[in-house]
């Protein structure tokens, strides 16, 4: 995790927003840490199952997420998914593409969540 860090210029919009509704940083990364396991497993399963655009359309939601939340590591890595045909999906550098994806989701997690201790 030496190489991960957040966009802090995502962080501080994301922190401006608490100045007008508080807790709402707070509820991003819990949606966050909620929803980006699920979209991993839904990428997992898509990879598995040779479904290109079913993995396009998960990569594409988790990438804008972290975005959002500045994961940017884990937006690179959801970029490089998003547009794959079903022959990359069965590829020889798949199995390095999703432990790079697991890797850079866990990274932001544990990141976010220092971010935001009370949740």
């Amino acid at each position: 995790m030496a190489d991960a860090q957040l966009d802090p210029k995502a962080l501080e919009l994301l922190r401006m927003l608490d100045r007008d509704r508080p807790g709402a940083f707070s509820e991003f990364v819990r949606m966050f840490v909620h929803e980006a396991p699920e979209l991993v497993k839904k990428m997992e399963q898509a990879q598995a199952a040779g479904d290109p655009d079913a993995l396009g359309k998960s990569a594409h939601y988790l990438r804008s997420a972290a975005l959002a939340m500045g994961a940017t590591g884990l937006v690179d890595v959801c970029h490089s998914l998003e547009h794959l045909d079903a022959a990359q999906l069965s590829g020889p550098d798949m199995p390095v593409r999703m432990d790079e994806l697991r890797r850079r989701t866990r990274d932001a997690l544990i990141l976010l969540l220092q971010e935001v201790p009370q949740i």
